[in-house]
């Protein structure tokens, strides 16, 4: 800034003194005037242009921090609905099993002994209760109502696990998912109920309402969950 005031002060001396000095000075400062101002519009779109790389670095980092976070959560959305497609199939498959009205037991009754002994091998009774079937009357139904509960434990089992895995997961479930999922789960616990209960008290009634409500309710929402599975798993797909 003083060497400007400087050679402004010279020009006016210059010009002070008149002819053609004069307009030599003022040749002089219209050269000096406009490098100046080209000079300070030159800082001026340097800085503009250092400015502006900053904000778009910046920017850019926050699209790419934003894309990850959206592209993990896809991700866990992707696995949470994989583990939970296969679940619940896992789940219905004993379900169904359970609550089917026909039902196949070998007849123990008339096995011999040394027949009865290689089935109780490979049988999951314990070994109390495969003593008490020995010395039962009635084997096949002694056989019946134990393993019932075998299987009835292990239909809980699957279901508490379906039901745990998606009351952890559900946070990564879209609205309408985990509305569907709540409702089947809601209709299988029905189920195993029924089927419990009419098995305890031998009311058959209850056992064909556990068999009816699997087959006339589940199947159109487990239609709907997988359509929405495919939905979403394809959501990204231009067509």
């Amino acid at each position: 800034m003083e060497v400007n005031q400087a050679i402004l002060k010279l020009i006016g001396e210059v010009v002070a003194y008149g002819g053609g000095a004069a307009v030599v000075a003022y040749a002089l400062f219209r050269y000096l005037g406009q490098r100046w101002i080209e000079n300070k519009f030159a800082e001026k779109l340097e800085a503009y242009k250092h400015a502006q790389a900053k904000e778009l670095e910046e920017v850019k980092f926050k699209i790419n921090s934003l894309f990850n976070r959206v592209t993990k959560i896809h991700e866990k959305e992707f696995e949470v609905l994989s583990e939970a497609w296969g679940k619940l199939n896992e789940t219905l498959k004993i379900l169904s099993a359970l609550v089917a009205p026909y039902q196949e037991y070998p007849d123990l009754d008339r096995m011999t002994d040394g027949q009865l002994n290689e089935f109780l091998q490979k049988s999951n009774l314990h070994n109390f209760e495969k003593e008490e079937l020995r010395e039962a009357k009635r084997r096949t139904e002694y056989y019946i109502k134990t393993i019932f509960q075998y299987k009835l434990k292990e239909a809980f089992n699957q279901f508490l696990d379906f039901h745990s895995y998606i009351l952890k997961n559900q946070i990564f479930l879209s609205l309408d998912l985990k509305e569907q999922f709540v409702k089947i789960k809601d209709i299988m616990w029905d189920v195993l109920i029924k089927r419990k209960i009419g098995h305890e008290y031998d009311k058959l009634d209850m056992w064909v309402a556990a068999y009816k409500k699997m087959n006339e309710e589940i199947a159109p929402i487990k239609q709907k969950i997988e359509d929405l599975v495919q939905e979403r798993l394809h959501y990204h797909e231009v067509d």
